[in-house]
């Protein structure tokens, strides 16, 4: 049973932020350290900054040979069921690392020469260099060093759908990186069917497959293609002739001959790797650039089929269903943060519902961290003067055009942390030339960029395709932006 369908969100992953985890069977997708350490966002800052001080603490354990806090820090990795992802067939089985895989894990951190050389500075070129880390044990070792976060995450998640969380219970050892130790507590979390459960924003994801041919593309389409062409251009030793039809001959490097000198374990390829790290930065940085997994592939491993047009007529109707007023507003929010973030996705990410700022004296209705790497979404956040960090959302369900209250009320929710950009949404605007002068007056004075997006806005998106659809909500942003800029 997924996990939206027991909680009674009438809401499918298209619209929902989080993994649609089964409860009781594991989902063939891990928890990616990459996507936390080139991420943006609140969210993914907090989880990488974690992940970078537990890895340091653990190779400065290696450094100064100090063996009891290196078994302490490993130790307390342990089976991190809540998150329903991995391999496990049935009920997940956390793998965890337990006191005797922490030693042997800490004594081959002690002799990698990865280690010694530097080579190894974060959790995917421990998976790359350890023996004993694969792929299940990065998504595990990230999973207990940002549990703090998925909590934090879990609860905003379940305030975004009114569900209380009244399950008050140990939180299992948290990473405390100013102390750079474990730490225990008691926090909220939730229980649903007898299951501990923390959530996971989809875009920090990977696909299972994705995890397990790190080694081997790194083989085979770094280290030996290396060793090929540096044969080849000395004629070295590994060089043989293949005789042609016309008795010429061809020199070739076969592939047993590289894995005689390069056999395919992780020490000889962490030698290797320390010999000729260029080799192993090229492919560090083709490979593990985290690309979040789609709407599609997640479905997928979740071993179901998403029929993407039909989905977008679906939303199509049920926004138009919403009567406006304000006995259905709290419908047509709803709504909306689905829907935004099914168009949206991954440009923005983690929503939070009605968001306390300045100390709680004021509230935004949806706030989303802008986890965007190209595109409009990322211009804004690199705008010096915008500086959007947070896209901050705010639903109008009004029978009437919106005017200068609410206008007024989004400007007063931005500033130089969160960012001067933000998106009212209406159901309607029939005089487009007052609202477009209401926000350029915003933006003239310096106040930030108020942008109105009405029903006929986000259904022309919604009706442009898979293709599409970003592009066409793109271009209705940058005509608003046009017309403030005049």
């Amino acid at each position: 049973m997924q996990i939206s369908k027991a909680l009674g969100l009438g809401k499918t992953q298209p619209e929902l932020d989080f993994v649609d985890i089964d409860l009781f069977s594991d989902t063939p997708l891990f928890l990616d350290p990459a996507a936390f350490y080139e991420g943006q966002g609140r969210f993914a800052e907090q989880c990488s900054q974690d992940l970078e001080e537990f890895f340091d603490a653990v190779l400065h354990a290696a450094g100064t040979g100090d063996w009891d806090l290196g078994i302490r820090l490993l130790k307390g990795l342990r089976e991190p069921d809540e998150i329903q992802m991995g391999f496990s067939q049935g009920l997940p089985r956390g793998r965890g690392v337990g006191e005797k895989q922490a030693e042997q894990i800490f004594e081959a951190i002690l002799r990698s020469k990865a280690v010694q050389t530097g080579l190894i500075r974060d959790l995917n070129d421990a998976l790359m260099f350890i023996p004993g880390i694969g792929p299940d044990k990065v998504s595990d070792i990230t999973t207990n060093i940002v549990r703090r976060h998925l909590i934090q995450y879990t609860q905003n998640q379940f305030s975004l759908y009114g569900i209380e969380i009244d399950s008050y219970m140990p939180t299992g050892l948290i990473w405390d990186s100013v102390e750079a130790d474990w730490t225990e507590g008691y926090d909220y979390i939730p229980v649903v069917k007898n299951r501990k459960i923390l959530l996971v924003p989809k875009r920090y994801v990977k696909y299972a497959r994705d995890f397990t041919r790190a080694s081997q593309r790194y083989y085979d389409g770094f280290i030996a293609s290396f060793i090929r062409q540096r044969e080849l251009s000395a004629m070295g030793r590994l060089v043989r002739f293949k005789e042609k039809k016309d008795g010429s001959r061809t020199p070739i490097v076969y592939k047993e001959d590289i894995e005689k000198e390069v056999p395919r374990h992780k020490n000889s390829i962490a030698d290797f790797s320390s010999q000729h790290p260029e080799v192993y930065q090229k492919f560090k940085d083709a490979f593990f650039r985290h690309n979040p997994a789609s709407v599609n592939a997640i479905i997928a491993a979740q071993g179901q089929n998403f029929r993407e047009i039909e989905y977008a007529k679906h939303a199509v109707e049920a926004l138009r269903a919403v009567p406006s007023g304000n006995r259905d507003a709290n419908d047509y929010q709803s709504l909306i943060v689905g829907i935004l973030h099914f168009i949206l996705y991954p440009n923005l990410s983690n929503p939070v519902l009605e968001r306390p700022i300045n100390d709680g004296r004021k509230r935004i209705d949806i706030t989303f961290d802008n986890t965007s790497d190209k595109g409009i979404f990322a211009r804004l956040r690199q705008d010096p003067f915008l500086q959007a960090r947070e896209i901050m959302i705010e639903c109008k369900n009004y029978t009437h055009d919106i005017a200068n209250p609410e206008i007024d009320q989004m400007i007063g929710r931005f500033d130089h942390r969160r960012g001067r950009f933000g998106i009212v949404t209406c159901r309607s605007v029939e005089d487009r030339g007052n609202m477009i002068a209401r926000c350029t007056d915003a933006f003239r004075s310096q106040q930030g960029v108020v942008v109105v997006l009405s029903d006929e806005d986000i259904c022309e998106a919604l009706l442009a395709g898979p293709l599409g659809r970003e592009i066409r909500f793109a271009e209705i942003i940058q005509s608003q932006l046009r017309d403030q800029l005049g």
